[in-house]
């Protein structure tokens, strides 16, 4: 089974219809307000939209236009609001090409699933206007693998080519759930 498989099958079963759940709107408030700070109405592309959660908590009056990029076609097939004139497309974060230039480049949960996080950062940032910014969201599991992306992103948005405008980390209280979310330029 390949990976865009395995994503396509999960999201047929369900597993991450918990996005839509209240403890995940802590994180999606944050990634919200970090996205005011792109020039408006923004141009925005959506690195790991999934079925597209993010459009409960952004009003597509402050678009110029959206692409949502998700490895599962069964979860851009269930996209909820996508924005007039939106498009989705379905392609790994590591092979898609950025379609223009956009205010904001989102990555979604998605760098754990790349092999140089830094790199792709650095390679999506030549798509961003001037004044555009990046947010990045990472669930803060402490062990392992995790660790080490969270460490190499955190060092490379604190360093000196990138301008880090905020960074929070964001717990939940009721299940523990962490995430650190960044907003760079």
């Amino acid at each position: 089974m390949s990976e865009a498989q395995r994503w396509d099958q999960e999201y047929q079963d369900g597993r991450w219809n918990f996005l839509h759940k209240l403890r995940e709107a802590p994180r999606y408030g944050a990634v919200a307000a970090y996205l005011m700070q792109a020039p408006r109405p923004f141009r925005l592309l959506d690195i790991g939209c999934g079925d597209g959660v993010l459009m409960q908590y952004v009003h597509p009056s402050l678009l110029s236009g959206y692409v949502g990029v998700d490895l599962s076609q069964a979860a851009l097939d269930r996209f909820e609001g996508l924005p007039p004139g939106g498009v989705t497309r379905c392609a790994d974060l590591a092979t898609y090409e950025p379609e223009g230039k956009f205010d904001a480049i989102l990555f979604n949960e998605v760098l754990f699933f790349t092999a140089d996080p830094v790199a792709e950062m650095a390679r999506y940032r030549k798509a961003l206007t001037p004044n555009g910014v990046m947010i990045v969201s990472l669930y803060a599991k402490e062990t392992g693998g995790a660790r080490r992306i969270l460490d190499q992103v955190h060092g490379a948005l604190t360093g000196l080519d990138w301008t880090l405008l905020d960074h929070c980390r964001l717990t939940t209280l009721g299940k523990g759930t962490n995430w650190q979310l960044y907003l760079a330029r």
